[in-house]
């Protein structure tokens, strides 16, 4: 699990895919279009929740970098998701 003493940001994504059985799941970031992978998460109930987020659905979350890679995340935090948050 996470420690959420490391930098945090906030990104506003869609699910390009969705989380798989290895608990990756792969979002595009809004703004930027940069694609990047969450790897990680604080709590099993947060990792639930993202887990239920189809492709193409939007979530806006609270993320921290991973040590070795800048496009691989752990995930702290969700501010929105949803079909009615859904982005293009």
């Amino acid at each position: 699990m996470l420690k959420q003493q490391q930098r945090s940001c906030e990104r506003a994504s869609v699910v390009v895919s969705p989380m798989g059985d290895d608990g990756r799941m792969e979002l595009r970031d809004v703004e930027t279009d940069e694609i990047y992978e969450v790897v990680d998460y604080i709590d099993d109930k947060l990792a639930a929740k993202l887990e239920s987020l189809s492709a193409g659905e939007a979530v806006n979350l609270e993320l921290i970098a991973g040590a070795d890679t800048s496009d691989v995340y752990g995930a702290v935090r969700i501010e929105s998701s949803g079909p009615s948050a859904r982005f293009q």
